[in-house]
């Protein structure tokens, strides 16, 4: 009979529990928690044990025994039945092991000579004792899996034999012909039954081998069931006779053993040409040496093979290359050996092969060894490493004094290969290749400089070394370029890539030799110097960096002007690691683009706490419009002739759970910073729009009635916004020429072009377009006769109180004069006083806001004074007279007095 592959060649995870195992032709488990794959065996095994009870009772009880010349008793057959369970002969080739055994014997024997129960009580006894001497220790599933095996093969073998003839005299071809199908039969049921208990323990699945089971076991079978029946022939008609089959059957048994032996030496000799080759044909060392790995694994059946190279100096580090069964190669990789170290110290001393169990982590990044046998590399120079094997794959089986021969030779020529020019070529070129992946891993592959791994560490030196008493301090300096995303978007990634590059040049040569640059990533760069606590050196680097970055990039023949905020950072006491420094020094950078970027400033504690509320309210606002805390508040636009509301403008308010109204000065940007302002934007404009329509819908505004918006430039940039806008206002039925789209200077003037098409393209639509805060940024006649402008606003800075001397007006008086001859419309902002009123009266400007005629106010509140003033002028055209109407719009500081005609 033959055994089913060893399922742990097959490669079952060592870690996995309650993995089954094939041994001679039974199954094995291995110690582990008991889980659901043993219970799956166990659901298998009440399977095959329930078969073979209903075989028993419809097809084997009932059959009469077989009238024979002898009486056989049937403890002998269970005698023959334990003998042929425990003697085998195994077959190992590469990860499996094959079992030869002449169990078919007993089973022959016992089909021809005993009745259906006497026999199977006799294979059960018989069996059930060797299977329990084999599985001491082992789980309880193992003992009963191969019982309830044993008797459904029993039962089919009885079942078939007893169907397929009727022997009523000496056997003759239509008996052995029985017996053969009965024994072939249970040889194919037995692999199917331990290829499923394989595959359910949790090992690898066996059906793909079963083809090859099948055809293996069912020739062993043919042969010992050839045998058998002489033996069956014999005792039939001459019993005496019976002792003759000693001999051939031990020569037999002999054989087996033999040709086992003569085989695997032939193996080895073909596995070790197989070494040789594959170390001559490999053009790389470290290729070789996987190939060479991967084959000693498959060589020795074993999990794991490694060869570690010894450093050549006593405070290098080793090289250890490495196969296992499952994951990939492990190679070159520096590994540290203690100057205990027992094997490397044992090597040493005795250059002969050898076994030993090392303890758990004896090696760093060693793995559990059950077993291992270890042997030098010795070439003609000394000793260069060693090369292990470990784990045998195999279950119950271990390494022999044969395998360590074998290894000594194998590790012979990986030495000589590894001597002969490779390796000394090898290291140099795998040092070379270490020191480039090296700089690979800790500089920027853009710019060449460090990059923020190195920086940090670098940082983390330069603290140690402060704290051991140097008397000046590591200063971090966080450089952030101003407008960057400007170039990306307008340029394009490539001109953006070729600026970063010409930045790290220029922050560079600004530095000294025994400074740090880097890049951390996007356009941050960072400085590392040492400096007294005056910090009069840091701030001098800070800077000429920043006077560096004034002067212009020539990119893509154009020419880019970018600045640079900077943060400096330096740690306050011995705890701060780098990390802490480098964030400090973020935060600094932060405060110097707040105020007005292009500057430096030097980290404060006393802003952290600020910093740190302005990122929570960052993070708060993205959920602001989902929480409904966002408000829109609607203040007047008047005509300042006839103080006839004209329009409104939206302005957006926050309603913060815990801080109140938050003024949009303080999240707006914020907004910017973190890509909220898309969604608010659309939101401000869906929600102004909806409500103007309402109240056009409720009759209570006069015409002409004007909208106004202010858009952000992020808004302006993406590329559905014209489209995004002439939905919203189809949707909502908002007639566009009552739109006005307001924009300051700063924000339309920067990226010119674009900005220009795309407010060509809402006015082409009938929206009008506003410049607001006209007059505190770009202001240029080139630049007012290139835009699409409708109406200019004038900043409330040149609106100053009434009393102020004429000169101070010049600055409104020629931008209404400029407005008038440019033919747009002029709207002053920040009318708080009546003085400033008749003033802008005088001067000739249409319209106007201010607290004065009018604050922001929430929709509701608007609408009540709407609705007032409706009635109001309802009641005067009924009247036919004229009549000074009280203008009171909500929260204005007083009640003003103005008559007005109409008509």
């Amino acid at each position: 009979m033959l055994s089913a592959p060893d399922s742990a060649a097959a490669g079952p995870e060592p870690a996995r529990p309650d993995v089954l195992e094939v041994h001679d032709g039974s199954i094995s488990l291995r110690p582990a928690l008991i889980g659901r794959p043993v219970l799956k065996v166990w659901a298998l095994t009440v399977v095959l044990a329930s078969l073979a009870v209903v075989i028993y009772a419809q097809a084997v009880r009932t059959i009469v025994p077989l009238a024979t010349p002898i009486d056989l008793p049937w403890p002998v057959v269970a005698l023959l039945f334990g003998v042929g369970e425990l003697l085998d002969v195994q077959v190992h080739f590469r990860r499996e092991t094959h079992a030869f055994s002449l169990s078919e014997f007993p089973v022959v024997i016992g089909l021809f000579f005993l009745g259906p129960s006497t026999y199977l009580l006799a294979l059960l006894v018989g069996s059930g004792v060797a299977l329990a001497i084999a599985s001491r220790g082992n789980h309880p599933v193992k003992l009963a899996f191969n019982l309830a095996d044993v008797a459904l093969n029993g039962t089919i073998a009885l079942a078939i034999f007893h169907a397929l003839v009727e022997v009523t005299g000496p056997p003759g071809p239509p008996a052995w012909i029985a017996a053969g199908v009965a024994t072939l039969t249970t040889s194919v049921v037995a692999a199917v039954a331990i290829a499923g208990a394989i595959s359910l323990s949790g090992g690898a699945p066996q059906f793909q081998k079963l083809p090859d089971m099948i055809q293996f076991g069912g020739l062993v079978a043919l042969a010992n069931t050839s045998l058998a029946l002489l033996a069956v022939s014999i005792l039939w008609i001459h019993p005496e006779a019976i002792w003759l089959l000693i001999v051939p059957v031990a020569t037999l048994y002999v054989a087996y053993r033999a040709y086992v032996s003569e085989r695997e030496k032939h193996e080895r000799l073909e596995l070790l040409y197989e070494s040789s080759r594959i170390l001559q044909n490999s053009p790389e060392l470290d290729s070789a040496l996987v190939a060479l790995l991967d084959h000693a694994r498959d060589m020795f059946r074993a999990e794991l093979a490694e060869i570690l190279l010894y450093p050549r100096d006593e405070n290098g580090d080793a090289l250890r290359t490495r196969s296992t069964h499952e994951g990939g190669p492990e190679i070159m990789t520096p590994v540290a050996l203690s100057a205990g170290d027992p094997v490397r110290q044992r090597i040493s001393h005795d250059s002969s092969a050898f076994l030993h169990v090392p303890r758990r982590g004896w090696r760093q990044g060693s793995r559990e060894i059950r077993q291992a046998m270890t042997s030098p590399l010795m070439g003609e120079r000394g000793l260069i490493g060693e090369m292990t094997v470990a784990n045998r794959m195999t279950q119950g089986t271990s390494f022999l004094r044969d395998d360590l021969r074998l290894l000594e030779m194998v590790a012979s020529q990986a030495a000589a290969a590894l001597e002969n020019g490779q390796l000394e070529q090898s290291l140099t070129e795998l040092s070379r290749l270490k020191e480039q992946l090296r700089h690979q891993a800790y500089h920027d592959s853009l710019t060449g400089l460090p990059n923020r791994a190195l920086f940090t560490e670098q940082v983390e030196a330069r603290l140690a070394h402060a704290a051991g008493g140097s008397p000046l301090t590591p200063v971090v300096l966080f450089l952030d370029l101003d407008d960057f995303k400007i170039v990306n978007d307008t340029l394009g990634h490539a001109a953006g890539d070729r600026l970063l590059v010409a930045v790290a040049e220029r922050v560079a040569s600004c530095i000294r030799a025994g400074d740090l640059a880097a890049r951390l990533g996007g356009d941050e760069f960072a400085i590392l110097l040492e400096d007294r606590p005056d910090l009069e050196r840091a701030i001098g680097v800070a800077n000429r960096v920043i006077d560096a970055l004034q002067a212009p990039f020539h990119l893509a023949d154009k020419e880019v002007v970018v600045g640079g905020s900077i943060g400096i950072a330096v740690p306050k006491d011995g705890d701060e690691r780098a990390h802490d420094l480098l964030r400090k020094a973020d935060m600094a950078m932060y405060t110097a683009k707040s105020e007005g970027k292009r500057r430096l400033a030097v980290f404060d504690p006393s802003v952290h706490a600020s910093i740190v509320a302005r990122h929570e309210l960052s993070a708060e606002l993205a959920g602001s419009i989902a929480r409904a805390e966002l408000a829109v508040h609607y203040q007047p636009v008047v005509d300042l002739a006839t103080l006839q509301l004209t329009g409104v403008e939206a302005l957006v308010r926050w309603n913060h759970p815990v801080h109140g109204l938050v003024p949009p000065d303080d999240f707006v940007r914020l907004a910017e910073e973190n890509g909220t302002i898309l969604e608010l934007g659309r939101w401000v404009v869906v929600e102004a729009c909806d409500q103007v329509m309402q109240w056009k819908r409720a009759g209570i505004l006069r015409e002409p009635f004007a909208l106004c918006l202010n858009l952000s430039p992020i808004q302006l940039q993406e590329p559905t916004f014209v489209e995004d806008m002439e939905g919203i206002l189809l949707r909502t039925g908002f007639d566009p020429t009552k739109l006005v789209v307001e924009m300051t200077e700063t924000a339309m003037f920067r990226d010119s072009q674009a900005t220009i098409a795309r407010l060509e393209e809402l006015r082409a639509r009938g929206m009008r377009i506003a410049v607001d805060d006209f007059g505190t940024g770009y202001s240029s006649l080139g630049y007012l006769r290139r835009f699409p402008v409708d109406i200019l606003k004038i900043a409330r800075d040149f609106v100053v109180p009434a009393a102020s001397q004429p000169e101070e007006w010049a600055f409104a008086h020629a931008i209404v004069a400029l407005g008038r001859t440019l033919g747009l419309t002029i709207i002053a902002e920040g009318i708080e006083e009546a003085g400033q009123l008749d003033r802008l009266r005088e001067l000739g400007c249409q319209l106007g806001q201010g607290y004065l005629l009018g604050r922001p106010v929430p929709a509701d509140d608007l609408e009540a004074l709407l609705r007032q003033s409706a009635a109001a002028a309802d009641a005067v055209e009924a009247a036919e007279r004229l009549k000074p109407i009280r203008v009171d719009w909500p929260q204005m500081p007083e009640a003003i007095e103005l008559a007005q005609t109409h008509g």
